[in-house]
């Protein structure tokens, strides 16, 4: 197969997908390219929408693309995605050098897969359409059950579920719990949300729970504030 020398953006309206095929060298170009082309395409889609992105020909990232990559990065996630699916060899390179990126910028939480098909088997297990995954760096919650307070750290956060460690109160699974998550606000107050949810995964170290009859309009407001959030995150120390 002769390698890809441009990248490929494609919309599939009736799947509401965005796929992105990355070309065998990515630089700065490129990067803009694809953050036009991406623009375009956003249009034609619906919030919920699904990202598939192929670097599977990719074998060069140049770091000059990197501020164009997190500019796109942000863009995406302002537009609300349902899942972020990245395909990409889990020995190569650029593997790497992803996951090197995405450590760096504490933001949301791709899936990474070897190919195609496991990319269409994952969006279609109905179980993984919780929302966009944002990595939280240890933010501590409070949570009451039966009148008893506990307190943890946030790891993961979504519209639809979280998932806390280090809990002070122990939780079973099927518990049903008021959780308390503080969100940052552009004006640089903090806006506390409290939640009814329902505990899904328990362990020793954390628990994951499940929120529980939030309305249309609280889910787009508290995405609203995630995706500020991810985008006043600073690179981390290396």
């Amino acid at each position: 197969m002769t390698p890809l020398q441009k990248s490929k953006i494609t919309v599939d309206v009736k799947k509401n997908r965005l796929m992105i095929t990355i070309p065998a060298t990515a630089g700065i170009r490129e990067a803009k390219q694809i953050y036009i082309d991406i623009r375009f395409g956003v249009a034609d889609l619906k919030p919920g929408f699904d990202i598939i992105t192929d670097f599977s020909q990719c074998t060069l990232a140049h770091l000059s693309a990197v501020p164009i990559m997190r500019q796109i990065m942000d863009y995406l996630v302002d537009k609300q995605p349902d899942n972020i699916i990245r395909i990409v060899g889990k020995t190569s390179l650029i593997f790497k050098q992803l996951l090197r990126f995405t450590n760096r910028f504490l933001g949301y939480k791709p899936v990474y897969v070897n190919s195609m098909e496991e990319a269409e088997a994952f969006l279609a297990n109905s179980a993984t359409h919780t929302g966009l995954c944002f990595i939280k760096h240890r933010q501590q919650v409070h949570y009451i059950l039966n009148e008893e307070h506990g307190k943890g750290h946030l790891v993961e956060l979504s519209v639809s579920e979280c998932t806390v460690q280090d809990h002070s109160l122990p939780l079973s699974a099927d518990t049903r719990i008021s959780i308390v998550i503080p969100f940052h606000q552009e004006d640089d107050t903090l806006a506390p949300f409290t939640f009814t949810a329902q505990v899904i995964r328990a362990q020793d170290d954390l628990f994951s729970a499940q929120f529980l009859d939030l309305e249309k309009d609280q889910k787009a407001r508290i995405y609203r504030y995630l995706a500020y959030e991810a985008r006043q995150q600073v690179p981390l120390e290396n």
